[in-house]
């Protein structure tokens, strides 16, 4: 049998081989079936001249693999382990196979088979470590990243996979060593904070030793802890006993300090760190009539001050880092003229003063396409006009990729549709909200041209100056109007995208159907809708209220505090379990959301149907990995019953809603 030459020697000896191979690399990179299935064909002609050649083999392994046709891009592996058992190339390429078949325990041998033979010539570390995240084996891809972090600090990817894993984690004790990895963790950049925010809380707990019965720290100490006061600035606290920590914590500095209107050194950093989180929060916190009474009269005192020509700020600075543990800038009535005040203040004021200013000017700079007509989506319009939802810091990270394949990966029945024609496409996020999982969108599929639509110029504005301040590059267009009168754009598009949206509308088919009419034949719908099973606290708390659901943002903190203190009748333990809870507009979003109806997933085929859309299958939610593997298939290829079964067993199994596929085929 002929041994395998050198590249050099086959450039030499073998001058068409080498240009075929080269060709078929080149095209390999396009994500183009035709381009995809003419790169095929030079590798297999290479073959033909060279079969011992294992590059090319690999290649031709990693065509197959991106064509889904993964029996035949095992064959090609398989044919090239037999020659060469060792191939590094080959042994990643076979365990990224068995990844986009789901098969964790097949991609885990092989990955596991490149470190024994070299331990730095691959990424097999890294995609051990996500491996052990997709099975649900948290406390392994938290080592596995944590270890990763130290050798590749920059690695933006490792950052964000360390941060989902810690994201299920919760401290069983004190640990000084899992502090300063925190600390380390909280000065890292362009990460999602918030996913700390279980473990940081619980280690807090035990340092604290902060229990039902109080916190066996004293204030002092409290007040100058680096890892609680960084948390206060990163991320809002999602844990309703140590919101009662925070609280009494607050009232005290309050009580304080505004007697003498003078904040003692020491107290500085916690006032701002309090007032970071009042900001993040929207100051969802209950506020007592004592303490509502001298915020009342610090902003009486602030407004003075503002009116007086010789002030320097100097004497105003104190007053409103006070009365910004109470509430954001922007609630201050006083708000425009502090902002048009040119005095240095510090950081969190200018930072507050920054976004105000932005946020202002960028209501003037929207584009609608048609205003609502409809009762209940003016009613909407005014909440998130009110209460924008969600405000967020970062989007997050994920691999660049592309859409369809992406999609493809999911979905095999989608391997012929005809959008896989469309080398670019048009992409409607009907219902954008602050613009995260626009921007987001843009971002990590880059052949994307991403038109972005919602109801709420709050939202709106939000959206286009996280956009104008961090985003600048991403192809987003951002427009203001009602999906009911989605038809004015006068544009079609391949694929739309509409997460929490329709439930809130009086007619939800009525609005699935004006979207329809805008996607293009062969273009796909993602929906995301509430879950009946999901949100039976909710929904029953809804039938208490009646139609006595909080409108103002007293109301809503003082029915909060009702609930956190069990002052109305049932059981409303698993909203306390709800990171939107701990946010103003996260709860009135959650609970007392003007309009909203519920779904069962064995209702979702046929309200796609009953707009012309075929069903092609749900995504699973996060870290039901494990929960998904009883079918031995893919989450994909699950039906509609086999769902149903799913959510029977784990009731709360889409508290993040249904998220699902259809396909405009005719």
């Amino acid at each position: 049998m002929a041994t395998a030459r050198p590249l050099t020697e086959l450039h030499a000896l073998d001058p068409e081989f080498h240009l075929l191979h080269e060709q078929a690399q080149q095209l390999y990179k396009s994500s183009n079936e035709t381009q995809l299935e003419q790169a095929f064909q030079y590798a297999h002609s290479a073959y033909q001249l060279q079969p011992e050649f294992i590059a090319n083999l690999n290649l031709l392994a990693r065509i197959e693999l991106k064509r889904l046709n993964f029996s035949a891009a095992e064959a090609w592996c398989e044919i090239g382990l037999n020659k060469n058992p060792k191939s590094i190339s080959l042994l990643y390429s076979r365990g990224h196979i068995a990844l986009a078949q789901n098969q964790l325990n097949q991609a885990e041998h092989y990955f596991t088979q490149v470190l024994s033979i070299s331990r730095v010539a691959t990424k097999a570390l890294n995609y051990l470590a996500h491996i052990s995240l997709l099975k649900g084996n948290h406390v392994a891809a938290f080592q596995a990243y944590s270890e990763l972090a130290k050798t590749q600090r920059n690695n933006t990817q490792i950052q964000n996979k360390l941060f989902e894993s810690i994201s299920n984690l919760t401290a069983d004790f004190y640990s000084e060593e899992l502090e300063l990895d925190l600390l380390r963790y909280l000065d890292f950049n362009n990460v999602d904070y918030s996913q700390l925010t279980s473990l940081a809380t619980s280690l807090l707990k035990h340092k604290f030793q902060l229990t039902e019965n109080g916190c066996a720290v004293e204030l002092d100490d409290i007040s100058k802890d680096a890892l609680f006061l960084k948390c206060l600035t990163r991320f809002y606290f999602t844990d309703a006993l140590f919101e009662r920590l925070l609280i009494t914590i607050r009232k005290s500095v309050l009580l304080a300090c505004s007697q003498t209107l003078q904040i003692d050194k020491e107290l500085v950093s916690l006032i701002d760190a309090i007032g970071h989180q009042c900001w993040l929060n929207e100051s969802v916190w209950y506020i007592t009539k004592q303490e509502q009474d001298i915020v009342e009269q610090l902003e009486i005192l602030t407004h003075k001050v503002l009116q007086s020509d010789n002030s320097s700020g100097i004497e105003i600075e104190s007053i409103l880092s006070l009365i910004l543990m109470y509430k954001p800038l922007a609630s201050s009535s006083d708000a425009e003229l502090i902002c048009s005040k040119q005095w240095p203040l510090n950081s969190l004021i200018d930072q507050q003063k920054n976004e105000y200013i932005n946020l202002s000017s960028q209501k003037n700079n929207l584009r609608s396409f048609g205003d609502s007509e409809d009762e209940v989506s003016l009613k909407v319009q005014q909440q998130y006009n009110q209460n924008p939802y969600p405000r967020w810091s970062t989007i997050g990270y994920n691999q660049p990729a592309d859409y369809i394949e992406s999609l493809k990966s999911h979905f095999p029945s989608l391997k012929n549709s005809l959008i896989n024609k469309r080398d670019h496409l048009d992409v409607l996020v009907a219902g954008c909200g602050t613009g995260r999982h626009a921007l987001r969108l843009a971002k990590y599929f880059p052949k994307l041209k991403v038109t972005a639509i919602d109801l709420s110029h709050t939202a709106l504005s939000y959206a286009q100056y996280k956009q104008e301040t961090s985003f600048s590059n991403l192809n987003v267009e951002f427009l203001q109007g009602d999906i009911l009168k989605i038809n004015q754009l006068n544009k079609q598009f391949d694929v739309i995208e509409c997460s929490g949206v329709l439930h809130h509308m009086q007619q939800p088919l009525e609005g699935l159907k004006a979207l329809v009419g805008q996607l293009k034949l062969g273009g796909v719908i993602k929906l995301a809708l509430y879950s009946g099973q999901a949100r039976v606290a909710v929904t029953e708390l809804r039938k208490l209220l009646g139609n006595k659901l909080p409108q103002s943002e007293d109301e809503i903190r003082l029915l909060r505090e009702a609930l956190l203190q069990n002052a109305l009748p049932g059981l409303w333990e698993d909203l306390f379990k709800s990171p939107d809870f701990y946010s103003l507009s996260g709860c009135r979003d959650l609970i007392f959301h003007t309009q909203e109806h519920v779904f069962s997933v064995l209702d979702l085929p046929k309200f796609l149907q009953a707009a012309g859309i075929q069903w092609l299958g749900m995504l699973a939610p996060n870290n039901s990995s494990e929960i998904v593997s009883k079918y031995s298939r893919s989450a994909g290829e699950l039906d509609v019953q086999e769902w149903h079964s799913l959510e029977q067993e784990h009731t709360n199994m889409f508290a993040g809603m249904y998220q699902f596929y259809g396909i405009k085929n005719s």
